[in-house]
């Protein structure tokens, strides 16, 4: 591999950028940047990745595309965080979501499970992951972290971050924790808008900046900035944490003692490119402490961060030793993760992958996910021999950071094994009108028990007024949150509850042994669920879930 001296300006310019592209194949934007901007790094998305064999192919083209040119291997890079957030979606082992994670609480079954998941991403010519999270997620509301976050302690975060993150790094790849210095407590997404966070600096560094502490002190290699902006810091104005000096070099760097890649979140996002576009963000950001640069989408926006990039050393305003020390990282990094291309069959890869003991450590992570919160003992456990109607909302990406889902499995396929009286399943619009809440109240006086599935209530409203009309009746009712289990709070008259944080089908799969009594729920709450109990208007909080709780 090439060392930063034998390099040119624009060749060292290129290694600071990792752009994405358009298609299954290399299309003509892709092979410029590779081929005459010498770009560093390739950044997939869903829309570049068909099947592991198509994968493979494109990764072996690529490497071949940017050798050819620099001599010096590429960074390519996915966000396979897990759950709902996945862009390698068939042929290879799936992590659960991060809280259904932080619900299990087994950091040893998540250090294997990452290390097999980062051993078939290499396999495939994957190097880089971008994850784990590591926000903290304490505001409920917020709309980009959600049930990507471990949960809402920095001592779980911090535990489960580091195993997942150690697991990645030892399968082979290099893992990329996020967002620093912090996206957990904001309420706007970054792709639209800038979050602002208005904490104390002591407030910070007790909480959201404890995950990224000791990640750096126990050899985070890289980690990814947050579009968030954080006055304290900025001198009284909310800069995006990425194109903030005072963050990125004070903090992470001389605080922090954090010596690996900086890398940014995609900078063709609003909250960063508001008023000033692209390419002088990108300037910003190298000027900040940044070395890696994500452009993830747009051919005309990248050949604009090149150009901003190149203009900004010619005018003397971006020293080019501040290039050097960014390429110094990324050479040693992908030294370490990469080091000389070595030719690969798809025979030989395709050995690799969906291996039986990885596959069966996430089953056993999504198995004791299930959580469970009973007012009432065993309560969230289905008679068999009693008529039974399952509610299973329509589900789609709550957020832009997700895909749609492709598992279109329901509850009642695997319920059927063991209830022998009357099963039906109804599934229901994402947000149901106030005709479909009616419809399905009326017909659900005709059985006995009910199971209620809820998913992202918070954009949905006609869920919680469904549960609600069904808590109404007279019939047994069991709320189950399929993501963010803050969306029980609003039953508080519920006498129990499930939550499985996601409906990936061998998560439904557990779940229906747990409903059945066949297994017991081991989860744990990772987040509190706040609500005001109907008897005298107290405010309570459940976040143990295993154990038999009575109504207060």
């Amino acid at each position: 591999m090439r060392a930063c001296s034998e390099l040119t300006l624009k060749e060292k310019i290129g290694q600071l950028l990792m752009v994405g592209f358009e298609g299954l194949a290399p299309d003509m934007n892709i092979r410029d940047l590779l081929e005459n901007h010498f770009a560093g790094g390739v950044v997939f998305f869903s829309r570049n990745l068909d099947n592991p064999g198509q994968a493979f192919a494109l990764t072996d083209e690529l490497q071949r595309m940017a050798v050819a040119a620099t001599g010096i291997p590429l960074w390519i890079g996915t966000d396979q965080e897990g759950g709902m957030v996945v862009r390698v979606r068939q042929g290879i082992g799936q992590l659960p979501a991060a809280m259904a994670l932080g619900a299990a609480r087994n950091p040893g079954l998540l250090y294997e499970a990452a290390k097999g998941t980062a051993e078939e991403l290499k396999a495939l010519g994957i190097n880089m992951n971008f994850a784990p999270v590591v926000d903290i997620n304490v505001n409920p509301r917020n709309p980009i972290i959600d049930v990507r976050s471990f949960g809402d302690s920095a001592e779980l975060v911090s535990e489960l971050g580091i195993a997942a993150m150690l697991g990645f790094q030892d399968g082979g790849i290099a893992s990329v924790i996020k967002h620093f210095p912090g996206h957990g407590d904001t309420e706007t997404d970054s792709h639209a808008e800038l979050p602002v966070v208005r904490h104390s600096l002591e407030r910070l560094r007790s909480v959201e900046l404890v995950p990224f502490r000791r990640a750096a002190l126990t050899g985070a290699e890289a980690v990814m900035t947050a579009h968030v902006g954080i006055p304290l810091l900025s001198g009284g104005e909310p800069v995006p944490a990425t194109l903030s000096r005072e963050i990125l070099t004070g903090l992470l760097r001389e605080e922090l003692g954090f010596e690996g890649l900086i890398v940014t979140d995609c900078m063709e996002m609003d909250a960063v490119t508001q008023g000033i576009g692209v390419g002088e963000a990108v300037v910003r950001a190298v000027l900040a402490g940044a070395d890696l640069l994500l452009v993830s989408h747009t051919y005309a926006s990248q050949l604009e961060a090149v150009a901003a990039l190149e203009r900004a050393v010619a005018d003397g305003r971006l020293p080019e030793e501040l290039i050097d020390a960014s390429v110094e990282r990324i050479l040693r990094l992908k030294e370490r993760r990469i080091g000389e291309l070595r030719e690969r069959s798809w025979e030989e890869a395709r050995l690799l992958l969906e291996n039986p003991q990885t596959l069966r450590t996430i089953e056993r992570l999504r198995e004791e996910s299930i959580t469970a919160v009973n007012r009432e003992p065993d309560f969230c456990r289905l008679s068999p021999d009693v008529d039974t109607l399952v509610l299973w909302p329509q589900i789609s990406a709550a957020c832009k950071s997700e895909d749609e889902p492709i598992h279109d499995a329901t509850l009642a396929e695997f319920l059927r094994l063991f209830i022998g009286g009357k099963l039906t399943e109804r599934v229901y619009g994402t947000s149901p009108s106030p005709d479909e809440i009616a419809a399905l109240a009326s017909e659900a006086q005709r059985y006995g028990q009910i199971v209620a599935g809820i998913f992202h209530t918070a954009a949905n409203p006609g869920q919680p007024a469904l549960v609600r009309k069904l808590l109404e009746g007279g019939a047994k009712v069991i709320p189950v949150s399929l993501r963010n289990p803050v969306d029980l709070a609003a039953f508080p008259e519920a006498r129990g509850f499930l939550a499985c944080y996601e409906h990936h089908p061998h998560t439904l799969q557990a779940l229906a042994r747990v409903l059945t009594g066949t297994a017991e729920p081991a989860g744990t709450l990772p987040v509190t669920i706040p609500y005001t109990t109907t008897e005298g208007g107290e405010p309570d909080e459940r976040r143990s879930a295993s154990v038999i709780e009575s109504a207060t």
